[in-house]
């Protein structure tokens, strides 16, 4: 039989339902708990600093990216609109040759 001396210990040495709640974590200790804590707060911290120093870097690989992407695609719109026109061209030069 476990005694209330037996469950303090438990609770002192292992998490609880508390402890774990926000947690994937099925068991741990408190220690674990605490080592847990520390490393995610300085891992989101350490994420935070690289995007605000790589900032700029990504900005302007985006931008750089995007600008090339417009200029493809007014090639792009440019060589259908040639092609369009030609068509226009030959239909019209059809329908008035056919008159």
């Amino acid at each position: 039989m476990i005694t209330d001396a037996d469950i303090k210990k438990m609770k002192a040495v292992f998490a609880t339902k508390k402890n774990l709640k926000n947690l994937e974590l099925k068991f741990a200790s408190k220690e674990e708990l605490k080592t847990l804590d520390i490393k995610v707060d300085r891992g989101f911290a350490e994420i935070i600093e690289y995007i605000g120093e790589t900032r700029d870097d990504i900005v302007n690989l985006l931008s750089k990216q995007i600008n090339d992407f417009r200029e493809e695609m007014r090639d792009i719109i440019r060589t259908h609109q040639s092609t369009l026109n030609n068509h226009e061209t030959r239909i019209a030069h059809l329908e008035y040759t056919k008159s």
